[in-house]
């Protein structure tokens, strides 16, 4: 169950930044000053829930613990977080990729309101 509500709270943390007009200037602000690193990072349902997902294992518990003899205590918590990262990103993508799935053409209505909001405070330019 507590899993379950990590999970809920990255999925829940990803989509306010990605999807939500409330992080629409933070994702427009990121396309205007690195369009090829932070753009994709807050624009991005994969990438975004990775690093969220380091946050909240950092501040609640990491949903799985490395403890390889092999290794030193320090290498050990370094991938028990990025493994926790790359959990909570895949989980996330299964759950926007159903979501998506369920809202079918209003998704895609969704996607082509914030593309011409885009283009329109020139974020992006129109393509031909």
């Amino acid at each position: 169950m507590e899993f379950l509500i990590l999970v809920l709270t990255v999925y829940g943390i990803s989509a306010i930044v990605i999807i939500s007009t409330i992080f629409a200037p933070l994702r427009d602000f990121a396309e205007r000053i690195s369009p090829n690193f932070l753009s994709p990072l807050v624009n991005c349902m994969q990438c975004f829930p990775f690093w969220a997902g380091i946050f909240v294992s950092f501040v609640f518990v990491a949903p799985l613990r490395v403890n390889n003899p092999l290794f030193s205590e320090g290498v050990n918590s370094f991938f028990t977080y990025l493994f926790s990262g790359a959990l909570f990103s895949g989980t996330t993508l299964l759950i926007h990729v159903l979501f998506v799935y369920i809202m079918g053409e209003k998704w895609d209505k969704l996607q082509e309101m914030e593309r011409e909001r885009k283009i329109k405070n020139g974020t992006i330019k129109e393509s031909k």
